[in-house]
């Protein structure tokens, strides 16, 4: 018998590069995934930076605020030595006329008052349905038409089939909300950028029946229809609610302009105007919003991630191509997690965070620096253990053992 020698890694590595296609007709023909790979890969990165400049920015002016903030008794009156300063006060809050409806016989002492206006409209819903042809199969839509409630009007010209799904051109009552025009805090009036903070809106259920008899009152909602249980194409049904109810406890930060308080502008783009429900002091409010600053930050890092994770993805074959010329870029670009995409979007990304708060932070964009750099180290050293294994036996000599009678 004789023995079967074993090709070398230099003369594997050379058949193999052989028959790996040319990196210009890769790109030739991938050039649309590619271009688009490109885009995601840097809009990724350019997402990310905006971030972090973002967060360090809103993270500077809120530290920035708490330092400066003149903070006012819940009795305090306008000082003219505090006017173009940032206040934060504490109180109850207070409206001028309520907010009404008088044909639903709806009035509320609110910030605002909120009209949601829903009509009973055609839908159009298809769905794919493959047929047999002959030998072949065809794909056919099926067209379904079912009745709902919409908030916004549905253009029934570009049904399938508009004959007897035909929708109303318009809504006879636009959805509206009313704002309050007074809106006070002790002795100060909330300027529009407050105003418009109010936003955590409470349904309004009330048992008076309207006076108008084509009005019908069920479950909160008062509907334009002849019957509440089978509507018509065309009917309306109207839902009420409010924020910021007058009496409720809140805590306002701002700058103090005559007796209002407005909206602070503490940064280009960033403008201090806080304002929250209950009792809170400075240090805890600013705390807050430290808190929603970071969730914030966190969930535009993860999109930011993702979508340069897809760009790395559609240049997956142009990476791969490039970097099986070399092995040392090869176990570089992969890193521990054996995938070039995963690392290449991870550390890309690591390091943006890190450069945007090197000066602001700079033992934290140390760290992050280091776990950037962690795949590329962790890939050298699998790449010299590799070499080394490789080395070793490529210099013992052939030999072969005879397999036993």
């Amino acid at each position: 018998m004789q023995p079967r020698r074993t090709q070398s890694y230099n003369q594997l590595h050379a058949r193999t590069r052989a028959h790996q296609p040319l990196l210009r007709d890769l790109i030739r023909d991938s050039w649309l995934l590619t271009s688009i790979g490109i885009v995601l890969y840097f809009g990724g990165i350019y997402l990310t930076v905006w971030n972090e400049g973002r967060a360090v920015s809103t993270s500077k002016a809120l530290d920035t605020s708490l330092a400066s903030v003149v903070v006012l008794s819940p009795n305090s009156l306008p000082l003219p030595e505090n006017s173009g300063r940032l206040v934060h006060l504490v109180g109850e809050l207070s409206v001028g006329e309520p907010l009404t409806e008088m044909d639903y016989g709806v009035a509320v002492q609110a910030v605002k008052l909120k009209r949601r206006v829903q009509m009973f409209q055609w839908v159009e819903e298809e769905s794919l349905v493959d047929l047999p042809e002959g030998d072949a199969m065809r794909t056919d839509i099926n067209y379904y038409y079912t009745t709902e409630w919409r908030d916004k009007l549905i253009d029934s010209s570009n049904f399938a089939r508009p004959m007897n799904h035909q929708n109303p051109r318009e809504f006879p009552l636009k959805s509206t909300v009313y704002v309050n025009e007074v809106v006070t805090v002790g002795g100060f009036n909330l300027g529009p950028e407050l105003k418009a903070k109010f936003n955590d809106f409470v349904t309004i259920t009330s048992d008076e029946r309207p006076e108008q008899r084509d009005i019908k009152l069920h479950s909160g909602l008062y509907y334009h229809c002849r019957d509440v249980w089978e509507p018509e194409v065309g009917d309306i049904r109207i839902q009420f609610s409010y924020a910021g109810h007058a009496g409720f406890p809140v805590t306002v930060v701002g700058m103090q302009v005559g007796n209002e308080i407005r909206a602070y502008p503490m940064a280009p783009g960033i403008d201090i105007n806080i304002v929250r429900q209950g009792r809170l002091s400075a240090e805890e409010i600013f705390w807050l919003e430290h808190v929603n600053n970071r969730w914030l930050t966190w969930a535009l890092r993860g999109a930011g991630w993702f979508v340069c994770f897809l760009g790395c993805t559609c240049l997956y074959g142009l990476l791969d191509a490039l970097v099986q010329q070399n092995s040392l870029a090869r176990d570089l670009l992969t890193g521990g997690s054996g995938s070039i995409g995963m690392t290449m979007s991870s550390t890309s990304c690591l390091a943006a965070v890190a450069l945007s708060w090197l000066w602001y932070r700079p033992y934290l964009a140390g760290g992050l620096l280091l776990s950037a750099a962690l795949p590329f180290l962790w890939g050298g050293i699998r790449h010299g253990h590799t070499a080394s294994d490789r080395n070793s036996n490529q210099a013992r000599p052939d030999a072969y053992r005879r397999l036993p009678n």
